[in-house]
């Protein structure tokens, strides 16, 4: 009996546990919610701990832009600049970060920033020996900024972190969104 009570004691640890770790959005009560190095430090750092495999600090990385979720071809101020913080942050962090602006083989629209397109994925990974592209979609809403960060593996496609955000929406904020 007690052998039996002290398993359904340690699985229901285990499923607490794990639980502990299903915080789907994250808001911005601890930063400045208008200060985008302080998001973008904020998001990295998430993502770090929310690594499901490891990253190796001497093979690349590279961040994309952020794009608007109701249209992926469009970014804005936001989404180009909240990457370049994370950038820095993850070159802080002793990961190796290829500068995606001195690149040729990645898409460039003129005015919308760095776009990794899916089908050269491979491609383009494979040509920085990148191991993972961090990606993200942000979403205006009325009154907040709802942004979704992953990292990708860069050869298989596969999700090996995120991180989801909601920001109050400030004026400054709305500004750059548009």
């Amino acid at each position: 009996m007690r052998k039996r009570t002290f398993l359904l004691v340690c699985f229901i640890s285990l499923l607490l546990v794990g639980c502990a770790r299903c915080r789907p959005t994250h808001t911005a009560t601890d930063i400045n919610k208008s200060d985008l190095v302080e998001i973008g430090y904020l998001i990295v750092d998430k993502l770090i701990d929310n690594l499901h495999s490891n990253l190796n600090t001497e093979q690349c990385v590279l961040v994309a832009c952020f794009v608007d979720v109701n249209n992926v071809q469009r970014s804005s101020n936001f989404g180009r600049m909240l990457p370049e913080h994370m950038v820095s942050r993850l070159a802080q962090n002793g990961y190796t970060v290829v500068e995606m602006k001195l690149r040729d083989s990645i898409y460039i629209k003129e005015g919308a920033g760095e776009f990794l397109l899916s089908r050269r994925i491979k491609d383009i990974s494979s040509a920085h020996n990148a191991q993972a592209v961090v990606v993200g979609t942000y979403l205006l809403a009325p009154k907040d900024l709802y942004i979704a960060a992953r990292i990708v593996q860069a050869d298989s496609a596969r999700i090996i972190s995120s991180c989801d955000l909601r920001l109050p929406l400030s004026d400054e904020l709305r500004t750059m969104v548009y």
